[in-house]
Parts: structure tokens; C-alpha cells; sequence
């Protein structure tokens, strides 16, 4: 069962441009799948295309060691799709002998953005478009899980979640339904394999394929680690500060690590779609902090994974962080490319979001409750930075409320 993505849209324009397409993402969030689907569209469109992978060792040794030859099977199609890019040598020069001496239409995909950016920026620059595939969103989620609510919340067509219209809201039940998916989401993430196992053991037992090939397929094999624990010591340790800042000298003592091999290792879990790194928004570098970033993880079934706590929501007292993460997640996905923020004064007022849009600046907060919850950071931002709208996430709460000339808007999670 094929299960549509929302990168359909983004991609599907450029099938018909000369441009290479690389297709990036972590392992098992379907990028063979999805590559598979562009297939077969291009074939109904009577486009002549040819799908390898260079985990094919006999595939790899071609394209690695006789480019001729490679290219003169290539030239026998109109499109040709390449899996597992990152295992070539020399592969962005050989890919832009090709894209250059041929009409081809390429397409690649990797597991790892460090190691695709190594081999294809420096040679592919203007020639190659880069798309990033993540783990199922909630949306793509729904759509296996219920596609009527799917199909309801897709029909409202929230495209601007700032000037969000409050005729989009459902009633009590539907909002509960989806509350219930949600939190499921929440749990075990959206991993399309996790998905689409039912029990919570099974579940539990593909997470832990999962994060056992990141470490030692992606992550072992870039930094060449002769141990893993020390990078399982910092993951494991990332897990409980999600939604918290980031202190390196704290890290350093808990892994063993020194502070320039901490931040290498940082690096790869970020780059090989582990945690996800939000920077400080600031304007007055003596009251407002402007270095520290904040830790999120990529997927929070990996998280919770690293943790071993599977309970249900209703048992955890991280639920707020998991709500925080969940929300950065799908900001970050929906404003691409451009990047969230946090705000944090050095007295230690903070909102959780930042986005600045348009010649606007815009604050989010997260508070995954029923009650009517406004901390005096968001008023003290409002304030300072005259923003035009904010916005609260809330459980099941929403409405809106005016603050000197500004709407503030609560507006349930499930619609985000």
C-alpha cells in the first residue's frame, strides 16, 4: 500500500526540468518507496526510466570504475534513478560528466546529508535540486490511519496557520479522534514501518532496527568510531533535554567526549536525522542569550526509543516537551526553508518559537492543556517586539483574545 507523500507536490514540477534531483532523508522513512512512485508516474507519461541502487555491488563497481560504460546504458532511457548515491566514489564528478554530456534526467537518493553533500555540492552546483524526504508527518500518518479524518482536515486547506480562520475548527468528537491519533504520533512517531505495524511490541522492536541501523550503517561508519557508546551515552542524554538548551560542558563531562569531538559528534546526529538544532533569535546581545541552541529530536518514536518510556501520554511528565517537539517539527516542515527560532533573555524569559516572515516577526508557544494558558515571556515579547500576531498550541482549546493591538490566537494542535 502506497501511501502519498506531501513532497508529491513539491517535487512532481520538476520532473519535467533538466536539473538532477537528489532525494535526502534518514534510513526507512521511504525514500525507495517514494522514488518507486516517481517511477511509475514517469512511466505512465511513456518516459523510459531505469531504477538502481548502489547497495548492488555490480552496479556500484560500473558506475565507480568504467563511467563510459555506465553511461552508455544510461543513455538508453530517459530518466535514471540512482538509490543509495552516497556509496560512489567520486560520485558528484561523475554525475556531472554524465549530466553534462547526456539529456538524461537524474535523480538520486541518500540516507545521510553529510555524506550526499560531500559528494555532489562541489561539482553539482546549479545542476542538482535538493528535496528532503522525512518520516511520515501527522497528515501522512492520518491518511493511513483514518483517511475520513484525513480527508476532513485536508479539506479545510490550513495554509497559513498564522492567520489561521477559526471556521476550520471541528466539533468535540472529531477533535478527539484526532486528539487520540495524535498522541499515538506522538508516541511512536511516523517511521512508515513503525506505522504500519499495529501492536505497541512490534512497534517497539522495529524502532530498535531503526535506531540500531543509524548507528551502525550511518553514524558509526561516518565517524569511524571504534565504540558506539559514547555516542549512544549523548543520544540517550539528548533524549531527556529535549525543548532545553544545549551545554556543551555539561555534555562533555556526561560522554566522555572533549568539547571539539562532542560538537563532531553533534554534528553527525544532526546531519545523519537524529536531533535537530534550533539557534537564538536576538537583537540585544547584552540581555538576550545568543549562542545555545535548543535540542529536538528528528522523530520522537526514535526518542522514546532512547529512553525506553513507551507510556502513554496521560502517565509522562514530559508530555509538554514531547507537544514542543512535535510542534517544531511540523514548523520547521511547514515554513521550509525558512528556519524557526527560540527567544531567551539572560533573566530567563523565553517563548518557544520564533518566525520571522515577511518583515514580521511572529512567537509561538506550545501548552498542551484545555486551560487558558498565557506566560508573562509571551507578553513580555509581544511587547518588546510589537508583533502583529502569536500564537499558543493548545490540547483542545481555541479561540482568540487581543492584546493592545495584536490577536493572539489558541489553536489545538491537531490543526498545526
Amino acid at each position: 500500500m502506497y501511501i502519498h507523500r506531501a513532497l508529491e507536490k513539491q517535487i512532481f514540477p520538476f520532473l519535467k526540468r533538466k536539473e538532477a534531483l537528489s532525494i535526502i532523508g534518514p534510513r526507512q522513512a521511504g525514500k525507495t518507496t517514494f522514488i518507486g512512485f516517481i517511477k511509475e508516474t514517469l512511466e505512465k507519461q511513456n518516459r523510459k526510466v531505469k531504477f538502481i541502487t548502489f547497495e548492488n555491488k555490480a552496479d556500484l563497481d560500473l558506475f565507480n570504475n568504467n563511467i563510459e560504460d555506465f553511461k552508455a546504458i544510461a543513455t538508453q532511457y530517459d530518466c535514471f534513478i540512482i538509490d543509495e548515491f552516497q556509496y560512489s566514489t567520486d560520485g558528484g564528478q561523475k554525475l556531472k560528466y554524465l549530466y553534462d554530456t547526456t539529456k538524461i534526467k537524474f535523480i538520486i537518493s541518500g540516507s545521510s546529508s553529510l555524506e550526499l553533500t560531500f559528494q555532489t555540492d562541489k561539482y553539482m552546483v546549479g545542476r542538482l535540486l535538493e528535496f528532503m524526504l522525512p518520516p511520515f508527518s501527522f497528515r501522512e500518518f492520518l491518511s493511513y490511519k483514518n483517511i475520513e479524518l484525513y480527508n476532513l482536515l485536508e479539506n479545510r486547506n490550513i495554509a497559513e496557520i498564522i492567520n489561521f480562520d477559526f471556521k476550520n475548527i471541528f466539533g468535540e468528537e472529531i477533535n478527539k479522534r484526532m486528539i487520540i491519533l495524535l498522541e499515538e504520533y506522538l508516541l511512536f512517531g511516523g517511521y512508515p514501518a513503525v506505522v504500519l505495524t499495529e501492536s505497541k511490541e512490534e512497534k517497539h522492536k522495529v524502532l530498535e532496527s531503526i535506531a540500531g541501523k543509524y548507528l551502525l550503517k550511518d553514524i558509526q561508519g561516518v565517524l569511524r568510531l571504534k565504540t558506539d557508546n559514547e555516542l549512544w551515552r549523548l543520544e540517550k542524554f539528548l533524549a531527556g533535554q529535549i525543548g532545553n538548551m544545549i551545554k556543551y560542558e555539561e555534555l562533555s563531562k556526561v560522554t566522555g567526549l572533549s568539547l571539539k569531538d562532542l560538537k563532531t559528534h553533534l554534528n553527525i546526529l544532526e546531519k545523519t536525522y537524529i536531533v535537530s538544532f534550533i539557534s537564538p533569535f536576538f537583537r540585544n546581545k547584552r540581555t538576550e542569550l545568543t549562542k545555545n541552541p535548543k535540542v529536538y529530536f528528528f522523530d520522537l518514536g526514535i526518542r522514546n526509543f532512547a529512553l525506553n518510556d513507551f507510556r502513554v501520554l496521560a502517565d509522562r511528565n514530559d508530555l509538554g516537551a514531547m507537544a514542543e517537539n512535535y510542534a517544531y517539527n511540523a514548523l520547521t516542515r511547514r515554513y521550509y526553508p525558512v528556519a524557526m527560532k527560540y527567544w531567551r533573555t539572560k533573566s530567563k524569559a523565553e517563548v518557544d518559537f520564533i518566525l520571522e516572515k515577511d518583515q514580521a516577526i511572529y512567537p509561538f508557544e506550545v501548552k498542551y492543556s484545555s486551560k487558558k494558558i498565557i506566560g508573562k515571556s509571551l507578553y513580555s515579547f509581544i511587547n518588546k517586539f510589537n508583533s502583529s500576531a502569536a500564537v499558543i498550541f493548545t490540547k483542545d482549546l481555541s479561540g482568540e483574545e487581543k492584546i493592545g493591538e495584536m490577536v493572539l490566537k489558541f489553536i489545538p494542535l491537531i490543526y498545526l
